[in-house]
């Protein structure tokens, strides 16, 4: 790391014997800089040497966790606990017991690792080394029951559990049975590769069903064979049900087609066959339905109990503008989900159109009431101010910056170990009570931390503490990058608070980097369509001033490309423009602006969309600008 380097010259100046305890902070950190060093170069006496010096250094729990670890083969139950009761919000700490649990069963001590863990521990590994322990120490049932508990799952499992198996299954419990139910899980899963390999563990007289399996995972086109050689039972029918939504996805039409055969010869229930209906009905949603695929499709969502399914049909009748399936399809949804924000809003919106104004107002102003995008249209649709409710954190007192955890958080982030200080700050939060997590979240806001600020907010679920769940972050670099384009200050912050929580460093795992979450290629086309200066590699991203950069002149890019509007923009930051332009075609100028961010398609989008705008419209706020949910434009617009 930089700072490791940067302090190479004075670290020169400490010699490795005979050192005093370090009492400044950057005497300490010129002795961590160079144990670390050591320690890598495998100078243990080195090591030795100055590790007493750093006895009050915040970052000294991570020297003595490397010193226990490394010499975790020698180390006692005694020793294990006494660091972990010392240190219990500690990241490593809290994978040690699990840890320690693994080199007990590979000394084969079995009582001290029972001793030493009185209960299961959570990790796959750990737990079946547990239950090992069970077994030797001739706790058999225990041992067994835990065994089954571990083996029925639809995920591979790690190597370590196959002592535990084996004696698990050498004690005949292991049936057909269980394999099948394992199967199950497995199919569910989508895990082909472990259902081929459970299936050829059945016993020879499931011959007929082991190659059916087999032939049903390499080729699910097989499945009328499957359902015709294998008698019906509770296991043949699931299988065939999961199977079918494969085809269903791939060829709905030949899937439809095959219902009634597949319902005869499995024998199945009302419920049963109408669940192969609507793994067809969920690919009839779509503009290419024809109008018979899209009446049986209508058809099976009436008889349906699926929420999820009906809801989808609400926002098809959205972007159609059809106001009359809206009404018919809003009233098929069950009592529980009409109480979300977006049927409330639009069951108001149905009864205002229906001539019943006084009721459909009266919803709407209850629902103001709420937090986020749907309170918001809703005082925009009743031409209202919305009244932002912010609740007042608990005002931290110097106690906080004490806490060792907040010591540490420092350190780390002084050594560039963001990530590592967010995970110290995250465990430090969760171990607090509500007040003092307010509290937390109001320093991290005052230390200018505002990735810690949100984590806070996110972790104690503060959700009225808009203030630290909204800090502004780089004000300076937002301002100066909007300055000369279409785009506010507020929306560019609203769309990196939305994308990285503020976390500079954030990399998701498509590739996406930074403040603004923006991918190698976008980077890289945007720097040669705008001329962008200093520009060179995709790392350049986790830098805060460059990400911004970039990333404003990308969302400027879409920005214009839709007509300065801003729920087109955000649908094409987070979905690309191609699929934007597919769902203006398909809403084809009948639909106003909320019914076209409600009917957008995908779940993510439509979050994204309306996240995004609110978050923008708190940003305004605290920029002490007009804080309305949507511009007259977009809010006029057909779309």
């Amino acid at each position: 790391m930089d700072k490791w380097h940067s302090l190479a010259l004075s670290v020169l100046l400490v010699t490795a014997s005979g050192v005093a305890k370090a009492d400044s902070l950057d005497a300490q950190r010129q002795h961590y800089m160079q144990i670390k060093q050591a320690w890598d170069n495998n100078q243990m006496d080195v090591v030795s040497q100055l590790m007493p010096t750093l006895e009050d250094y915040p970052l000294y729990p991570y020297l003595e966790y490397r010193q226990l670890t490394q010499e975790l083969g020698d180390a006692t139950p005694a020793q294990v606990n006494a660091f972990v009761k010392a240190n219990p919000t500690l990241p490593p700490a809290r994978s040690l017991p699990a840890r320690y649990v693994n080199e007990l069963a590979r000394r084969q001590d079995w009582n001290s690792l029972l001793s030493f863990s009185p209960q299961p521990p959570k990790p796959v590994a750990a737990r079946c080394n547990y239950y090992y322990a069970k077994w030797a120490t001739g706790d058999q049932k225990t041992a067994f029951d835990g065994a089954k508990d571990i083996w029925l799952t639809g995920t591979s499992l790690p190597n370590t559990c196959d002592k535990l198996f084996s004696v698990w299954q050498g004690a005949g419990n292991q049936t057909a049975l269980t394999t099948l139910q394992r199967i199950g899980l497995a199919m569910k899963a989508g895990n082909t590769s472990l259902v081929s390999y459970l299936a050829k563990q059945l016993p020879p007289d499931y011959q007929t069903m082991r190659d059916a399996l087999v032939d049903l995972q390499n080729n699910p086109n097989t499945l009328e064979s499957f359902a015709r050689n294998v008698g019906p039972t509770d296991f043949t029918r699931n299988a065939t049900s999961i199977t079918f939504a494969r085809i269903a996805r791939d060829d709905s039409e030949n899937a439809r087609s095959m219902i009634p055969v597949l319902v005869r010869l499995q024998k199945m229930s009302d419920s049963e066959r109408l669940e192969l209906e609507e793994a067809v009905a969920w690919r009839y949603m779509g503009s290419d339905a024809t109008p018979e695929q899209a009446a049986w499709r209508d058809n099976v969502i009436l008889r349906s109990h699926s929420t999820t399914l009906v809801e989808r049909r609400i926002r098809m009748a959205l972007a159609a503008g059809d106001r009359q399936g809206l009404n018919q399809w809003l009233q098929r949804l069950p009592s529980d989900a009409l109480q979300e924000d977006e049927w409330q809003y639009w069951r108001a919106s149905v009864m205002i159109d229906n001539g019943q104004r006084s009721q459909g107002e009266a919803m709407l102003r209850t629902l103001m009431k709420g937090r986020g995008f749907y309170p918001m249209a809703a005082a925009q649709k009743l031409n209202v101010a919305y009244p932002m409710q912010i609740s007042v954190a608990a005002k931290p007192d110097a106690s906080i910056a004490k806490l060792p955890e907040v010591a540490r958080v420092r350190e780390l982030m002084y050594w560039q170990m963001d990530n590592l200080a967010r995970t110290e700050w995250s465990y430090l939060v969760s171990s607090r009570t509500g007040s003092q997590q307010s509290a937390l979240a109001r320093y991290a806001f005052e230390q200018k931390w505002p990735d810690l600020s949100v984590q806070a907010t996110i972790t104690g679920k503060l959700w009225d503490y808009l203030e630290e769940r909204f800090p502004l972050a780089w004000p300076d670099e937002f301002r100066r990058a909007t300055n000369d384009k279409g785009i506010t200050q507020s929306y560019a912050m609203a769309i990196a608070r939305q994308e990285s929580a503020w976390n500079p460093k954030a990399l998701s795992p498509v590739g996406a980097a930074g403040l603004m979450q923006v991918m190698p290629a976008t980077a890289q086309h945007t720097v040669d369509m705008f001329g962008l200066q200093g520009y060179s590699n995709s790392g350049q991203l986790l830098d805060p001033q460059m990400n911004i950069t970039i990333g404003t002149s990308y969302l400027e890019y879409v920005y214009q490309m839709f007509g300065r509007n801003r729920i087109l923009s955000s649908a094409a930051y987070n979905a690309g423009p191609s699929r934007v332009n597919t769902w203006l075609g398909n809403s084809a100028g009948r639909v106003d602006s909320v019914a076209f961010i409600e009917s957008i398609p995908f779940s993510e989008t439509r979050r994204y969309v309306k996240n995004v705008l609110a978050y923008d419209a708190f940003y305004r706020y605290f920029l002490h600008q007009p804080a309305k949910i949507l511009t007259d434009a977009e809010w006029q617009r057909r779309y």
